[in-house]
């Protein structure tokens, strides 16, 4: 099991609500034989006043919620900026969402949380995020993304993100650019990354869809081989090709065979062996 989530939502009056969820693991290291373990997913309370909802504790961050909306296939694989550990899917601290003007045209969602996502805090510094979204129709989304993490020894960090969203009952596209850069301090140079995406679903009925993706990132990932599931080469850009078929027997039951390639650039005129994994995930809910 990749990932398996209990949760359990409250309301506790008209504009009160609270929702507990705990999330678990398999390590995906292909090395480590050990039990499921557990953490905290979600631990928050909401406060709701019309279109405006307050929310307090450990909560989805809006670094890619809205994007992983539109994709709808974590199951199979996390979007970009959460599969190359560039941000985190929670944090604790302070959030706002909300929309306005005619039939919710503008969205946005803001946070100030302790940038360790679902962990402990264990410094002063802080971090800031704010998603704010275009709803041009029904089907067509665009949103822009910033946050700026403060860190030790000056180390700080701040990324910049566009996404664009189509969608309908037939089919979804999303296009996606993020950059990140990293300060490195005591005078040496900051590392940026520049991550593209684009992906699909096409449903052909209402029991199969066709998924498909693709990322490119143009700078190597230091951290590469510590993804879960996917380690990555820690020295060389790579593309990412993703494709899949979802077959649902039944409502909220999925079978779905998928393919991911990585091809990795040339580093230093030397070519490196590319990735490929075959897979079958199963979800339901």
């Amino acid at each position: 099991f990749r990932r398996i989530y209990f949760t359990y939502d409250y309301k506790i009056s008209d504009n009160w609500s609270a929702r507990f969820r705990l999330e678990m693991n398999s390590l995906g290291d292909f090395k480590t034989s050990d039990t499921l373990k557990s953490y905290v997913k979600d631990a928050y309370l909401s406060y709701k006043k019309e279109k405006t909802n307050f929310i307090l504790g450990i909560s989805p961050s809006p670094t890619w919620e809205f994007i992983e909306s539109i994709w709808g296939y974590r199951s199979v694989e996390k979007t970009p900026l959460d599969l190359y550990k560039m941000g985190d899917s929670r944090d604790f601290g302070l959030a706002v969402k909300g929309s306005f003007g005619k039939d919710g045209l503008f969205g946005y969602h803001i946070m100030v949380g302790n940038g360790e996502g679902a962990k402990s805090e264990f410094n002063k510094e802080k971090k800031y995020m704010g998603a704010f979204q275009f709803n041009f129709t029904k089907s067509l989304s665009l949103e822009l993304y910033t946050d700026y993490a403060q860190g030790s020894n000056q180390k700080n960090y701040y990324t910049y993100q566009g996404f664009l969203a189509w969608k309908s009952k037939k089919a979804r596209i999303g296009i996606q650019y993020s950059q990140q850069t990293r300060e490195q301090g005591a005078g040496k140079q900051d590392l940026k990354f520049d991550v593209y995406s684009i992906f699909g679903i096409l449903n052909l009925s209402d029991k199969v869809s066709l998924l498909a993706r693709y990322d490119g990132v143009d700078d190597p990932l230091p951290w590469g081989s510590t993804v879960s599931y996917v380690p990555f080469n820690n020295s060389a850009p790579f593309n990412l090709i993703l494709l899949g078929l979802d077959f649902r027997p039944i409502k909220n039951v999925s079978f779905i065979p998928n393919m991911m390639y990585v091809s990795y650039k040339d580093v230093n005129g030397k070519s490196l062996d590319n990735d490929i994994q075959l897979k079958l995930t199963f979800y339901y809910s």
